[in-house]
């Protein structure tokens, strides 16, 4: 074979073999990228909560004739940081209706302290997007009181509190709020899924001491419902 046909017969082998690349290998990598962006932007949607008006409430606990199974648990009755000393319904105060329940606590100051009420009962909230509760210390009461839901949820008995206090306001109903729909960042430690609000077995409030202030005297909550 001549110089010449050598030559050419090597162009043209080295041509096939790129033709051959770019319909098989350029092709694959490309529909693999694809592949892993898809699956990369399926992995970062999350559920982002509604930011739409809360336009309907369901007032779960009113108090109007007794405490509904709200209670001083027996696990905090004895410790020193744990304050609330008697529950009962009263018509001193009220946010809704004529009566409210009523928390006698005794905050010595000086150590964080908290006065806590719960109630257990299976709730399905998941057709809701809020949980709420008006909170009442009377005027007399000091700065410095703060209060959160807690939440337990699930066949696991799991604890969930929120991941910030709301300070009380002397002489001043406070509204508690906390968004339960899937992406809330509203948890401490956890982001609620679609499951989050359908097994609720507990409810609680906690009234918390930042250290400083002493108060022995009252505390008020009321109209605890679920908003959508």
């Amino acid at each position: 074979m001549s110089v010449f046909r050598k030559k050419y017969a090597g162009l043209f082998i080295l041509m096939f073999c790129v033709t051959v690349f770019c319909f098989t290998g350029c092709g694959k990598e490309e529909a693999a990228d694809d592949k892993t962006k898809a699956s990369t932007e399926k992995e970062v949607k999350v559920a982002v909560p509604s930011s739409a008006p809360i336009t309907e409430e369901r007032v779960y606990y009113g108090f109007e004739e007794n405490l509904s199974g709200w209670e001083i648990p027996l696990w905090s009755q004895g410790k020193s940081d744990y304050v609330a000393e008697e529950i009962l319904v009263s018509d001193e105060f009220s946010s809704h209706g004529d009566k409210s329940m009523k928390i006698t606590s005794n905050f010595p100051g000086g150590l964080w302290a908290a006065s806590l009420v719960e109630i257990q009962q299976y709730l399905d909230l998941s057709p809701y997007r809020v949980v709420r509760a008006d909170v009442y210390i009377p005027q007399d009461a000091p700065v410095g009181l703060k209060a959160k839901f807690i939440l337990t949820v699930g066949e696991n008995w799991k604890f969930v509190e929120m991941s910030r206090s709301v300070p009380l306001v002397p002489g001043e109903w406070i509204v508690l709020n906390a968004n339960i729909e899937p992406g809330s960042y509203d948890w401490k430690r956890v982001v609620p899924d679609e499951d989050f609000a359908r097994d609720v077995r507990k409810i609680a409030i906690r009234i918390e001491s930042n250290r400083k202030p002493r108060y022995i005297g009252s505390i008020f909550i009321d109209n605890i419902r679920a908003g959508k």
